[in-house]
């Protein structure tokens, strides 16, 4: 990175993962959680639209990345980042008091994921 463009293209593309990869984190680190409805697996559901968040951003920064072969396979690449994220995300739980990780959470995630990356055209 050094010229004007290069900045730009980050900004553009890749800060946005960036920030939403910390937000995840930093939401994954309280020891409960506000917002969450005491509805039966409304969890699940938010685990999944955050993932799919997560692999759509991936995916978009990833097709216009300079690499062309990045750009070739940027559909796995999304889900394979976000999942192995979701996977960290697990691990990082455990040493979270009151929370725990999930084999459950890392399926929304996956499936998630999966659905975002397909919103990214091309």
């Amino acid at each position: 990175m050094g010229n004007k463009s290069d900045y730009i293209h980050f900004s553009r593309f890749w800060l946005p993962v960036y920030l939403y990869a910390a937000l995840i984190f930093i939401y994954s680190s309280l020891s409960s959680p506000v917002g969450i409805p005491k509805i039966l697996y409304a969890d699940k559901l938010l685990h999944f639209i955050e993932y799919a968040i997560l692999a759509y951003l991936l995916a978009r920064a990833a097709k216009h990345s300079s690499s062309s072969r990045l750009r070739a396979d940027f559909r796995i690449f999304a889900v394979y980042i976000a999942v192995l994220y979701g996977l960290s995300d697990e691990f990082h739980q455990y040493f979270v008091p009151g929370r725990e990780p999930e084999i459950l959470d890392l399926l929304a995630d996956g499936l998630g994921a999966f659905l975002g990356q397909l919103m990214v055209k091309g």
